[in-house]
């Protein structure tokens, strides 16, 4: 039936979708309302001193449960426009459970075009959110861990220990590496330690304390969780080869753009399951419809809305401002995006 109605819509309303038709009537009853996403509603927002943000907010009853260490992604509008972001949950499953919240610790950029948009936020407001992604969880292990986090890495981790029971027989050991003065959560990690027998903890800072290789060597017949960013996992997974240790990990890592439009250069689109090589010249629509795909058509200008599609990942160009769009996913206009980097649409 759901194909049917999307059928009629695209041939008949030239709408991607039936329910995303009607979209802005839904929302008149059930505000933040959208096809695809679970709503949350916001529950508290606090901005600490060292440029971070802490968001309580309680999904909708049917959002799944997540696991410790996983992640979502965060959608808020402004300006119009559907911006969204992918955080991992800084608390425990059973919160969620039992008070039906989930907290979100996440580092502020002044001028960043999404994060600095959070301090806005006020209690009650209704935001959009994805289903609990992601495989780094606490592993089935008899080892003792070696938990690396690096800045912000540490949220998972917070949100594994805080699901341990007290009598827990796993042996832990955080590392955890920020700048000077920007480790976050030290009270909690603290009151971790005090609770759990097995857990210990330490503050490092690169400069002072040199990298992780000393502190991994030592451990290598323990099992290494690494998050951070993809340089830490990179020394770490290469030091975890050469020692054979096992070792699960979650990174970040910017999306490589071509940023020069002159020159032509080969980039992959992925859509509905295929992949095409592109290139950086002609809009996303112009090559979808080179390669034959469907794909509702109006004016080719963007001032229709009728070919917009949810980009997945990737960065494209706006050809009628040169603005860049973010690399996470968003909602555009195919006929007026351009890409520069590999792009991924949804399906």
């Amino acid at each position: 039936m759901r194909a049917l109605l999307n059928s009629l819509s695209k041939h008949l309303l030239h709408h991607q979708s039936w329910s995303g038709y009607w979209e802005p009537v839904v929302q008149c009853f059930k505000p933040g309302w959208r096809e695809g996403y679970f709503r949350a509603q916001v529950k508290h927002v606090q901005v600490f001193s060292e440029q971070s943000v802490e968001l309580v907010i309680e999904p909708e009853k049917a959002w799944p449960v997540h696991q410790a260490g996983q992640h979502i992604a965060l959608t808020i509008q402004t300006n119009g426009r559907l911006l969204t972001r992918v955080f991992t949950i800084a608390s425990e499953p059973q919160l969620a459970r039992q008070q039906r919240q989930i907290r979100l610790l996440i580092r502020s950029q002044e001028f960043g075009a999404f994060t600095s948009k959070l301090t806005n936020l006020r209690s009650g407001q209704w935001l959009n959110i994805s289903e609990p992604k992601g495989q780094f969880v606490m592993p089935n292990t008899a080892r003792s861990l070696i938990m690396l986090a690096g800045g912000s890495g540490i949220t998972p981790f917070i949100a594994m220990l805080k699901s341990l029971p007290a009598d827990s027989k796993h042996t832990i050991t955080l590392l955890y590496y920020a700048k000077p003065n920007s480790h976050w959560l030290k009270d909690e990690l603290e009151q971790l330690k005090q609770s759990l027998s097995n857990f210990d903890y330490h503050l490092l800072e690169r400069n002072k304390d040199g990298d992780a290789t000393t502190w991994l060597t030592t451990n290598a017949h323990k099992h290494w969780l690494v998050c951070g960013p993809a340089a830490l996992y990179k020394q770490a997974a290469a030091l975890a080869k050469q020692l054979n240790t096992p070792i699960d990990s979650e990174h970040f890592s910017a999306v490589p753009a071509v940023l020069a439009t002159s020159d032509k250069h080969e980039l992959t689109l992925t859509h509905q399951g295929k992949t095409f090589t592109i290139d950086n010249q002609q809009t996303l629509l112009t090559h979808l419809q080179a390669n034959k795909q469907p794909v509702t058509v109006g004016c080719g200008m963007g001032i229709c809305h009728q070919c917009q599609c949810v980009k997945k990942q990737g960065i494209v160009r706006d050809i009628r401002t040169g603005e860049l769009s973010d690399s996470s996913e968003q909602l555009i206009q195919l006929c007026i995006s351009q890409p520069v980097s590999d792009v991924e649409l949804s399906a």
